[in-house]
């Protein structure tokens, strides 16, 4: 599998990453060991992104990792918040994240990964007044310094991309995780190419839209996934008409193949994570994104005709 740079940390990930957050439903799963983890790291996939929220994630990863016994792959994870309701809402930096609070989280992600060092550490939460409260900052710092981890990163709201621009002018962080995808293509107007200038890493979330660009949902699944249920299933069903109808087989063999070959396609972008809670899934990604990108004019003509600036996940809290 391509790999490409993590910004200018010396990384090399994977052009696919495997997300953690739905490795619990793996249907494979027995004895914590996820097949389709198992899978993804022989596809060539050596980064895995998971988070201190995502229920058992972390353990799942670890009794996995430990059955595998190819070379380690990288790991990715997020501090645990003290404040839910700064996934939607600003507060003050110091309230979502006190500096024992990241300590707690980033000490019990190690002890749950089993790892001695922890390569890249996400703030699971961005709010643009947090550049200028950086206490968050120095006691992440300090956990680096200690070697408990490598590289420090935000997982910039859902689709509040530019709310990280001065984070990224600055040079302040390793490096972003942002909302990209087919409609959500607004990252690549500034804050990819920013973050490209200033040597970011940047891990792309949500290329398929939690499921919805896969164009297999009915309006049954729309109402019973906690990412779409707010969405107009019939207007976005017509968004896809038209994406099809444009582009599918022109230009890529199906949706999904359109979608990640898109997201793959914008510079700046180091790498996808993808929920794969199946190993077949791994082989379906892992075949999309052999292909390379596409070309200049179909991508132009996504992010010029096909943007939609919408966030369904606004009454999630």
């Amino acid at each position: 599998m391509n790999r490409r740079s993590y910004g200018s940390t010396g990384l090399e990930v994977s052009v696919l990453t495997y997300g953690a957050m739905t490795i619990a439903f793996d249907p494979g799963l027995r004895d914590k060991v996820a097949p389709s983890l198992l899978a993804a790291l022989e596809a060539g996939v050596n980064l895995v992104d998971t988070a201190r929220v995502y229920g058992n994630s972390e353990e799942l990863v670890a009794a996995t990792l430990a059955a595998w016994s190819g070379p380690p792959p990288l790991v990715s994870t997020k501090v645990r918040s003290r404040s839910r309701e700064a996934y939607r809402f600003a507060c003050p930096a110091a309230e979502a994240y006190p500096a024992e609070a990241i300590r707690e989280s980033v000490e019990t992600s190690l002890k749950t990964l089993r790892r001695e060092t922890l390569d890249i550490v996400h703030l699971h939460q961005w709010h643009y007044g947090w550049t200028h409260e950086l206490g968050w900052l120095e006691t992440l710092h300090t956990l680096r310094d200690e070697g408990k981890l490598r590289f420090i990163a935000v997982s910039v709201q859902d689709h509040e991309h530019d709310a990280a621009l001065e984070l990224v002018s600055r040079g302040l962080v390793d490096g972003v995780q942002a909302i990209v995808h087919l409609f959500e293509s607004r990252p690549a107007n500034a804050l990819l190419p920013l973050a490209r200038d200033r040597g970011l890493g940047v891990i792309a979330r949500c290329v398929l839209d939690s499921g919805g660009l896969t164009g297999t949902l009915g309006e049954a699944d729309f109402a019973g996934r906690s990412f779409l249920k707010h969405a107009s299933y019939a207007d976005y069903a017509a968004r896809l008409a038209e994406l099809e109808a444009r582009f599918v087989p022109q230009v890529a063999a199906s949706l999904p193949e359109l979608a990640l070959r898109f997201t793959a396609s914008l510079p700046g972008v180091s790498t996808l994570t993808l929920g794969l809670q199946e190993a077949r899934f791994v082989e379906v990604a892992a075949a999309a994104l052999a292909k390379g990108p596409l070309p200049d004019e179909a991508v132009a003509a996504i992010r010029r005709e096909h943007v939609w600036t919408r966030n369904f996940y606004e009454r999630l809290v």
